[in-house]
């Protein structure tokens, strides 16, 4: 399987944006590198390279209330997730194979901001 995305949805705050991102997980021992508009992000040298976005407007949190449907539990919080950090995938198959990778970007990301993990490829979220 090819192509996938994590979104990391919260509310938009001072201070969490890709120069955060990229320090937050500098700090973790993953080996982050800019490019334009995002952060390539990988474990050590032969792992998966994921690409770290992110975006900011009142159109994520309706993105976010239509991935999550009418009446979810979370409808409430999530109204307030006006930005969130995108996780790209280009060969899910690999970065699931070696996900070490992928759970420490996650997790970061979403402890950091307190923010709703959403897995496109299984539409799975995770408060």
């Amino acid at each position: 399987m090819n192509g996938a995305v994590s979104m990391v949805f919260f509310p938009a705050q001072a201070g969490f944006d890709l120069a955060w991102a990229r320090e937050a997980l500098t700090a973790q021992g993953l080996s982050v590198d800019a490019q334009p508009g995002a952060l390539a992000v990988r474990w050590d040298e032969d792992g998966p390279v994921l690409r770290v976005a992110y975006a900011q407007g009142e159109q994520i949190a309706r993105e976010a209330l239509e991935r999550a449907g009418e009446g979810a539990p979370a409808e409430a919080r999530l109204r307030a997730c006006t930005a969130r950090f995108e996780i790209a995938i280009d060969d899910l198959d690999e970065a699931l194979d070696e996900m070490n990778t992928l759970i420490e970007v996650q997790s970061t990301l979403q402890d950091g901001t307190g923010g709703y993990l959403f897995n496109a490829w299984n539409a799975q979220w995770s408060a």
